[in-house]
Parts: structure tokens; C-alpha cells; sequence
């Protein structure tokens, strides 16, 4: 068997399991919106029942936190969730006064239930754009 053949085999058997955060800053109101691109049967696994409004916002407070350059956390609130095929899309704002560059972003949404899980980060703030990755055990890392 070709190596190409065992990639293709061992990539059906084996999903990539990755999430996709977007923080995009809202000048109009100096606030961040977060919205977490994830597949619908990995978040149900995680949340462990019907994927609820409450459920998701309730998991995703633990996994997804946003610290000011002082260190304080900031007030994530709950803005809906939508789901396209197997996609769900769910989404967060918080206040940001002071914009999104120095930020602490820390992402831990499903490293708890993949070892292999991977969550990108992509932040659009100040007419830039920037990207974390996190994966299990890193920490949180600022915006530049």
C-alpha cells in the first residue's frame, strides 16, 4: 500500500479536530464579538446532551476567557448560536474600552475531550489582523 493511500485511510479513521474563534472588535461600541466555529456532534459530546443556549453558553465561559492588559476578565455575555450543516456557530461579546491589542486570549473549547484538538484564533482589531493557536496545555497568550 502506497503512503498516500495510508494518509487518506488513517485521515477517514482519524478527524482532524480543530475549532475556529474569530474576535472581531466593534468600534461603535468598543466591544469584542467572539464567534466559535465548531462541529455540532464534537460540542454535543462535550456538553453532553442537547446543545441548549444555556449549555453552550454555560461551557463555553470555562473554556473561553478574554483578560484586559491589567489582568482582569472580561464580562463574556451570551449573543446566539446558529448552526449551517454540521457546523454550529456560537457567539460571545464582551466589553473591550481599551481595544484588543494586548489582550490575553485563552482558548480550551473540546482539549478536554481530544488530545490532538487544535483551536485557531483570528483577530481583526486596529486595521491588522492576528492569529493564536492553542492546543492542551498552553496557556493564554496576548494579541499583539
Amino acid at each position: 500500500m502506497g503512503t498516500l493511500a495510508l494518509t487518506l485511510i488513517v485521515l477517514v479513521v482519524h478527524p482532524l479536530h480543530t475549532t475556529l474563534t474569530q474576535l472581531a472588535y466593534r468600534d461603535a461600541d468598543r466591544t469584542v464579538e467572539v464567534s466559535v466555529r465548531v462541529f455540532a456532534d464534537d460540542f454535543r459530546a462535550v456538553v453532553g446532551h442537547e446543545v441548549t443556549d444555556e449549555t453552550a453558553f454555560t461551557y463555553l465561559r470555562l473554556t473561553v476567557t478574554l483578560n484586559d492588559r491589567a489582568g482582569r476578565s472580561l464580562a463574556i455575555t451570551w449573543c446566539g448560536q446558529r448552526r449551517t450543516g454540521d457546523v454550529l456557530w456560537l457567539c460571545l461579546r464582551a466589553p473591550a474600552p481599551d481595544g484588543l491589542s494586548g489582550l490575553r486570549v485563552h482558548v480550551r473549547v473540546l482539549l478536554e475531550l481530544y488530545s490532538d484538538q487544535i483551536n485557531i484564533v483570528q483577530a481583526t482589531y486596529s486595521g491588522r489582523r492576528a492569529s493564536l493557536l492553542f492546543s492542551r496545555g498552553d496557556p493564554p497568550r496576548p494579541l499583539p
